[in-house]
């Protein structure tokens, strides 16, 4: 036996301590088991895939776990481990997602070359995140969301040109924002649907439309818009406001979250360079200074928001040439003058811009002239918005009326003019009434 795959069902107990020992996939996770972790798993040599994740396992990593080999996706997220990450373990996926662990970043992960995922969010890790974390040339997805990180992001993790989604959110990282942030390669490129456009790829497997399996490298139009580092790996991520479970990476999910922190200083111009970057948010720090107008040069970003920081001065009107732009929120913060009345940025909520009180123009109440070619959004309230239905429905009524009259009136101006069209109608009157009059006489009788 070299699969052993019974996940996503209800197994309770523990993990047995006896498999086949050339097993090389071994997946219960998604299950109800509990107890340890026990360290006759790292008997398993040929091992290249393990998934504990979402059970109820406690105790610690088994240290033994150093000794896998060839193993590529070690994932342990979504249960109850404590202590940490044993000094050694290496795979091209680490997942300890939402656990109980702590201590300071692991430093031995910094040797692991071939590491492309890391995800330790969700734990109680504590210190400064390492310089030496920009080694890790391989790496394209970093997640250390809601741990007690503190100091500043080193500026050498712009090194790391494959990185496609950076999660810091909720820790107590404090400092300037790296000025040379748009230095991130695969963010400043933008990937078209269904396309990988960097010739660096290592193969990777693309799901099909058929729940098939091809294997791909290099350039090339694919069937599908996601592939797999380096297989199926699950994340979550806030994005556009709402926390997401992604069951795959996608080739075009670029993504910056830093919200949530104690960042200080302006925001770095070299963001617009982030061409390819589709989610940004900076919400929740002290951020201070203008909204850069670079901004406008990220051409397909979805997702924005700016809120509860110090930023001022107005809104710069660069920003309407973000037409992909669905979510926008500037709210909370000291910014003044007229909200940019072009593109999309009038079809944004009320709540967008809220908490502003210099600023000013529509979709807020100050100062809001709606051009003529431009509907007034129906209200929020439930009063307010039947007053207006009932506006609605009267001014139709009178329409209608008003229609009904000017047609009676042309009408009568034609047969005042037209003699013979008079006669014509007045002759077809007493044909009318002379077959309605027998009728309503027998009707008497």
């Amino acid at each position: 036996m070299t699969v052993f795959d019974v996940s996503r069902n209800a197994f309770t107990g523990r993990i047995a301590s006896t498999w086949p020992p050339d097993l090389q996939l071994l997946m219960v996770n998604n299950n109800s088991l509990v107890g340890n972790i026990p360290s006759s798993l790292c008997n398993l040599t040929h091992l290249e895939k393990l998934d504990l994740s979402n059970n109820k396992l406690n105790g610690s990593i088994p240290s033994c776990f150093a000794n896998y080999k060839i193993i590529q996706v070690l994932n342990l997220g979504h249960n109850r481990l404590d202590g940490s990450i044993p000094h050694g373990v290496c795979s091209s996926s680490l997942i300890v997602r939402n656990n109980k662990l702590s201590g300071a970043f692991p430093v031995s992960i910094i040797n692991c070359k071939t590491l492309q995922v890391l995800d330790i969010g969700y734990n109680r890790f504590v210190g400064d995140i390492p310089w030496s974390l920009g080694n890790l040339s391989a790496l394209k997805v970093l997640m250390m969301n809601d741990n007690c990180f503190r100091g500043s992001i080193p500026s050498e993790i712009v090194q790391l040109k494959q990185l496609q989604i950076l999660d810091l959110s909720s820790n107590n990282i404090s400092g300037e924002i790296p000025q040379s942030v748009g230095s991130l390669q695969a963010m400043s490129v933008a990937r078209e649907d269904g396309h990988i456009l960097s010739a660096q790829l290592n193969p990777f497997h693309v799901i099909t439309k058929d729940n098939g399996v091809k294997s791909y490298s290099g350039i090339g139009p694919i069937e599908s818009i996601v592939y797999q580092v380096p297989s199926h790996d699950e994340f979550d991520m806030t994005v556009k406001g709402v926390k997401l479970n992604y069951p795959y990476i996608f080739s075009t999910f670029t993504a910056i979250d830093l919200s949530n922190n104690q960042f200080n200083g302006k925001i770095p111009l070299d963001f617009g360079k982030l061409k390819g970057l589709r989610y940004l948010n900076l919400s929740m720090n002290n951020l201070s200074g203008n909204i850069p107008p670079s901004l406008g040069g990220m051409s397909q970003l979805e997702s924005l928001d700016l809120s509860t920081n110090r930023l001022s001065g107005k809104i710069p009107a660069e920003i309407q040439l973000v037409t992909s732009l669905a979510v926008l929120n500037l709210s909370n913060n000291n910014l003044s003058g007229s909200i940019p009345q072009g593109q999309q940025m009038t079809t944004f909520p009320n709540i967008s811009y809220s908490g502003n009180p210099y600023l000013e123009g529509c979709p807020l109440p100050k100062k809001c002239s709606w051009p003529e070619f431009t509907h007034h959004p129906p209200p929020n309230d439930m009063e307010d918005r039947n007053a207006y239905h009932r506006k609605q429905i009267l001014w139709y009524y009178i329409g209608v009326g008003l229609s009904h009259v000017a047609g009676y009136c042309c009408v009568m101006l034609l047969l005042a003019v037209r003699r013979g069209w008079r006669l014509k109608f007045f002759n077809w009157v007493d044909k009318v009434l002379k077959f309605l009059f027998p009728c309503i006489r027998n009707r008497r009788l």
